[in-house]
C-alpha cells in the first residue's frame, strides 16, 4: 500500500500526541546564573559522579567524627576566653 499525503499528516499528528515537554526543572524559565549555580538539576543523572560524591561526603563525615573522637580522648575541651576568643585546654580534676 502506498502512503498519500493525507496518511503523512495523520501519522504526523499521532507522533505530536506522544511528544512531552523535558520534565523537570529543565523545562521552567531560569536564569544563567540559576543554571550554573544549580547545575545538577538540567543534567542526566550520572552514577559514577554519585558515587564520588556519597564517598566524599561519607569521608569527611567520617573525619569530623574521628577528629571529635580524638579530642574527647585526650580530655580537651573549648572555653571561650574573656576577650572573646576560642581556645582548648585540657580537663583537670578539681581534686588534685
Amino acid at each position: 500500500m502506498a502512503q498519500t499525503k493525507g496518511d503523512t499528516k495523520t501519522s504526523a499528528k499521532a507522533n505530536d500526541a506522544f511528544k512531552t515537554e523535558t520534565p523537570g526543572w529543565a523545562s521552567a524559565r531560569s536564569t544563567s546564573a540559576f543554571r550554573a549555580l544549580n547545575f545538577e538539576l538540567f543534567i542526566r543523572p550520572n552514577k559514577y559522579v554519585m558515587a564520588v560524591g556519597a564517598t566524599t561526603f561519607i569521608v569527611c563525615v567520617g573525619y569530623m567524627a574521628y577528629m571529635n573522637l580524638q579530642d574527647s580522648r585526650k580530655g580537651n575541651y573549648t572555653t571561650l576566653n574573656e576577650d572573646g576568643s576560642l581556645s582548648s585546654r585540657p580537663k583537670v580534676s578539681k581534686w588534685e
